[in-house]
């Protein structure tokens, strides 16, 4: 069984908020384009929405972001269409995987193959999939892990070069054996879109 993780496209990365990239959102019709060949094959999605409260304390090293309950913490409105067809998974982590709705999906499920995209790469994809490989590793599951390079993203600034920092978070989970994919890669597998 296999399954797609999207994480984190979320307005207050995307589109709006102190930790906003606009850049982020150009790699959505590219998720989309996984999300329909998802559900055509009937394969379950993961969406982790970011939903932070006021007293987070991860707001000790990042500025206040994505607060449950507002627009920020929202799926963007091009994912937002398919919400249905999405198990959404709130966190207040850069970390998804630990969740306790997520680890308890990856108990009961042995999945063949998990599918990652979304954002940002070297944060919260890199986390999510770390802590899935740690897992696979305590657990003794073979589960096949691929990151959809060219449907994830991180923010641009002055000191963060998001082409940089994207390509080394891939090269450092290629390391690790995750395999670093793209959507034109993945759809070529007997999709129709």
């Amino acid at each position: 069984m296999k399954l797609l993780v999207i994480v984190d496209m979320v307005n207050g990365f995307a589109k709006e908020g102190v930790l906003a990239d606009p850049k982020i959102n150009e790699v959505t019709p590219n998720i989309i384009k996984l999300v329909k060949d998802a559900n055509s094959k009937n394969i379950p999605i993961v969406a982790f929405k970011d939903a932070h409260s006021m007293d987070d304390e991860e707001f000790q090293y990042y500025p206040p972001h994505c607060l449950d309950g507002t627009q920020e913490s929202e799926l963007v409105d091009e994912l937002k269409v398919y919400e249905d067809s999405f198990y959404v998974i709130k966190k207040d982590t850069t970390d998804g995987f630990i969740t306790r709705k997520f680890t308890g999906i990856a108990k009961r499920i042995e999945f063949d193959e998990v599918e990652v995209c979304g954002c940002l790469t070297e944060v919260c994809v890199k986390n999510f999939v770390m802590s899935y490989i740690k897992f696979n590793k305590l657990n003794n599951r073979k589960t096949k892990i691929k990151v959809v390079a060219d449907a994830c993203a991180t923010f641009d600034s002055p000191n963060h070069n998001a082409k940089e920092v994207h390509n080394q978070a891939l090269k450092e989970l290629q390391a690790y054996g995750v395999i670093v994919t793209t959507t034109e890669k993945e759809l070529s597998n007997g999709a129709s879109l």
